[in-house]
C-alpha cells in the first residue's frame, strides 16, 4: 500500500512538472532558439520554428540587419544573452514575450576568441501558439535599441 502511494505522489508530480515546462519554459527555450537563429541569418531554419512565417518575412525581422552598419558590422558572433520582462497569456492561449536580446560581437579587424568588443541590444516582442503539441512562432518584432563597447560593461 505504501509502495502505491508512493507511485501515485511521484506521477502527480511528474505530471505537475511537465505541465510547469510545457507552458512556462519550453515556449522561452523555442523563443530564444528561434531568435539565435535569425541572428546568424539562418533564415530557413527559424521560418520552419513559425506558424507560417516565410523565409522573406524573418529575414524583413533579421537582428544584423537591424543594427547599425548591417551584417558587414559583425565577424564574430558569441552567444547572446536573454531577459524576458514579461510575459502574458492571450485569451485564445497565445503567449505574449517582450524580451530583451543582447547581442555580443567583434566587428571586422577585431580578434578576440574569448570575449566580444562590442554588444547591442535589440527590444523582442514574439507571439507562440501551440500547434500540434508544439510551440510555433505567430509573430516576431524585432527592435534595435543601443550598441556600445563592450569593455566597460
Amino acid at each position: 500500500m505504501k509502495r502505491l502511494i508512493v507511485l501515485v505522489v511521484l506521477a502527480v508530480a511528474s505530471f505537475i512538472g511537465y505541465r510547469y515546462y510545457a507552458n512556462s519554459i519550453a515556449p522561452e527555450r523555442h523563443y530564444k532558439q528561434f531568435a539565435e537563429e535569425v541572428l546568424h541569418r539562418r533564415y530557413d531554419i527559424a521560418a520552419g520554428m513559425t506558424d507560417g512565417m516565410s523565409e522573406a518575412d524573418v529575414a524583413r525581422a533579421g537582428t544584423q540587419e537591424r543594427i547599425g552598419a548591417g551584417p558587414g558590422m559583425f565577424q564574430t558572433l558569441f552567444p547572446s544573452k536573454f531577459a524576458v520582462t514579461s510575459r502574458r497569456t492571450s485569451p485564445d492561449g497565445a503567449i505574449v514575450l517582450h524580451a530583451v536580446q543582447t547581442v555580443f560581437f567583434n566587428p571586422p579587424g577585431v580578434e578576440s576568441a574569448i570575449r566580444p568588443a562590442m554588444f547591442a541590444t535589440m527590444n523582442q516582442t514574439v507571439t507562440l501558439r501551440k500547434k500540434s503539441g508544439r510551440w510555433k512562432i505567430a509573430a516576431f518584432e524585432n527592435t534595435f535599441d543601443k550598441m556600445d563597447s563592450a569593455t566597460g560593461r
